[in-house]
């Protein structure tokens, strides 16, 4: 009795058919990706993202400017918790839908927006102030004070350890200011920032401060005159 099966035994039996592939081998065609996903998606997305934190940080830059130190501190705090919070809120929620977290960011984008546009106004400097958010003063002055600057690095040739003194009454004071160029006057307090006259052609040469009675110290903000003695004080009673 033999093992071997012979060719005629399999005749009754059917073979399994084979069938050529369509997307086997080198040869298959690649799939047709869409043009929107293929060059305008990767292009578009990262353009569309970097408009929105343009916008965002404008606005919220706005909404810093509208204030003093103290408004634009505790705004700081308050968005930085409002991003705390909304992060947080976020990561407890990781079955948010697509379209609740778009409605929760829109939201958060509109209100910023409306908050930038209606800061708008307060944050432009409308005063002739060199910054700071000072404003130079409009009424009739009580005194006029008359500074030259020069010869040298000095305010009328006073040479240290001397230094120029000015009187004026407490109110509105009025400097006119000029002789050498290259010189500047501002005064040294921090609410006064912005006030600056200078002898340069072009540079404000009059301007009227309000002076509370007090001692103040000016000087020329040129890098070095300072400190090589061109400064004063204004005594004001």
């Amino acid at each position: 009795m033999s093992d071997t099966t012979t060719l005629d035994d399999t005749d009754g039996e059917e073979l399994p058919e084979l069938v050529e592939s369509d997307h086997l081998g080198a040869d298959a065609p690649a799939e047709d990706t869409p043009f929107k996903t293929r060059v305008l998606l990767p292009i578009l997305v990262p353009l569309f993202s970097l408009a929105i934190v343009a916008v965002l940080v404008l606005n919220i830059s706005r909404i810093f400017l509208a204030g003093d130190k103290d408004a634009a501190l505790a705004m700081g705090i308050v968005i930085t918790l409002a991003i705390l919070i909304g992060a947080s809120l976020l990561a407890a929620a990781p079955r948010m839908s697509s379209a609740s977290l778009a409605l929760v960011l829109g939201v958060v984008f509109v209100v910023l927006s409306l908050a930038g546009l209606l800061s708008l106004g307060p944050s432009l400097d409308e005063g002739k102030g060199g910054g700071g958010g000072f404003q130079y003063a409009t009424g009739p002055a009580k005194t006029t004070l008359k500074v030259t600057a020069g010869p040298g690095i000095t305010f009328e040739g006073i040479q240290p350890p001397d230094e120029l003194k000015l009187q004026a009454a407490a109110g509105v004071v009025q400097f006119d200011y000029g002789g050498a160029t290259g010189h500047t006057f501002a005064i040294q307090d921090p609410k006064f920032d912005g006030f600056l006259l200078g002898t340069d052609a072009g540079a404000r040469k009059s301007g009227k401060v309000d002076l509370p009675a007090g001692t103040y110290t000016f000087y020329c903000t040129v890098p070095g005159h300072e400190a090589a003695g061109m400064k004063g004080t204004i005594t004001v009673k």
